[in-house]
């Protein structure tokens, strides 16, 4: 199961191939604490269909909008998180429940909290 979280067809992102997928290294997920107190707020709202703009995230995470802008580039980058540009620049986030590393990082995170 979490092999299948780790699993991309991107080598930039790789460190390296095992039995034809090539593996995301854990710290393009969880690169800082930041990053992982992003993904911990995204995954508490999970299945809200929320979506958050970037000043919104930054208000509620106590981060500023340029450190949004720089943790959440690499959960972009592994579809966890969709990223849209709407109108005067504003930056649209949201988790992509529909992606199967998202449902598994939701599965963990949700049988975590029961322990």
């Amino acid at each position: 199961m979490f092999s299948k979280l780790f699993a991309t067809s991107r080598p930039e992102h790789a460190s390296c191939t095992v039995r034809g997928f090539t593996l995301t290294k854990l710290t393009d997920v969880f690169q800082s604490k930041a990053q992982v107190k992003l993904l911990e707020y995204l995954l508490e709202h999970a299945g809200s269909q929320k979506v958050f703009n970037q000043a919104t995230l930054a208000n509620f995470l106590g981060m500023s909008p340029s450190t949004i802008a720089r943790i959440v580039e690499p959960l972009v980058k592994e579809k966890i998180i969709l990223y849209e540009r709407f109108d005067q620049g504003m930056k649209i986030f949201a988790l992509n429940e529909g992606e199967e590393k998202t449902r598994i990082l939701i599965d963990f995170y949700t049988r975590f909290r029961e322990l």
